[in-house]
């Protein structure tokens, strides 16, 4: 686990909620600008720097304080991974500021999103309202929604993939729907053009969410009803999701990475000022982790026999 040091005025950052100051790794020094994700007693974090390695500019720091595991959003973005979504990278960190231990953290970086400035949108709402789009002045973006408001099927289903990398679409679709986790999620251009969806860590943090009316994200006017009430897209996301249940959504796949996890979590917890569980209480939400995502499989299994 990195030890991360951050130094800068308090009141300054309560004052302006953005603060200049020092970031302090085991690798580097640099100068940033501090701002306050929120009003938690364990706040969370944004750092920014002007220059850094490989061109990264951000560093968000997660205080996960409505998670007692601070496993469940690390878990999502590596199960968007595995499945073939591009996601932020996520580990954990031991915050010190001003000298004073702060706690375990996570650390996010947007790396997927370094090389794309191309982004059209940003939403909440894993099935992508078609009303989002009027939001974008582009042109590409009036014509993507021309397209998918007026088409016939069979043109969309023609078309469509002119604009969208439908198969990442579904994966992403599928992913939200197995973490249930509060997200948002950045449209952006493919090494093609065609536009893939993507998690993304910002400035605000978003609360979890979760449809169980609708677990596999297919009603209301937005993308994903759009495209599955057409019966080759929708046999492919049945197929699809079938296969991310049977072989990435598993307690066998899972497992591994929670469990060496909990153990850097253990490690560290007795000096993070703010935890007051013991070890085993982590333990305690490894297996209800594990409970979830068995339950998650279970009902989405139930409503894909009847996709």
């Amino acid at each position: 686990m990195e030890n991360v040091h951050l130094f800068f005025h308090r009141q300054q950052l309560n004052h302006k909620g953005t603060s200049k100051g020092l970031l302090v790794t085991d690798r580097a020094v640099s100068p940033i600008l501090l701002t306050q994700r929120d009003r938690a007693e364990k706040a969370s974090y944004e750092i920014s720097w002007e220059k850094s390695l490989l061109g990264e500019r951000t560093l968000f720091l997660n205080a996960e304080q409505d998670d007692p595991s601070l496993m469940r959003r690390r878990l999502a973005y590596c199960f968007f991974d595995q499945i073939g979504v591009p996601a932020p990278a996520a580990s954990y960190s031991f915050l010190s500021i001003n000298g004073q231990p702060e706690g375990i953290y996570l650390s996010i970086r947007n790396h997927h999103l370094v090389h794309r400035a191309d982004c059209l949108l940003k939403t909440v709402d894993p099935r992508v309202p078609l009303s989002i789009f009027k939001e974008e002045a582009s042109a590409f973006s009036h014509e993507f929604r021309t397209l998918i408001c007026t088409a016939e099927d069979d043109e969309l289903a023609d078309r469509i993939k002119m604009y969208l990398d439908v198969k990442r679409f579904f994966l992403w679709l599928i992913g939200s729907a197995c973490t249930s986790q509060g997200f948002y999620y950045a449209f952006c251009a493919n090494e093609s053009g065609r536009l893939l969806v993507t998690p993304m860590e910002t400035r605000a943090l978003a609360a979890p969410v979760r449809s169980d009316e609708d677990p596999l994200l297919t009603k209301g006017r937005t993308l994903a009803a759009r495209l599955l009430s057409i019966p080759a897209f929708r046999s492919q996301y049945h197929t699809l999701m079938k296969n991310v249940l049977n072989r990435s959504f598993t307690i066998e796949r899972l497992a591994p990475f929670i469990s060496d996890w909990l153990f850097d979590i253990c490690q560290k917890s007795d000096d993070d000022p703010f935890i007051k569980k013991s070890p085993s209480q982590f333990e305690k939400e490894q297996t209800n982790i594990l409970r979830e995502i068995e339950e998650r499989q279970d009902c989405l299994q139930a409503h894909l026999a009847r996709l």
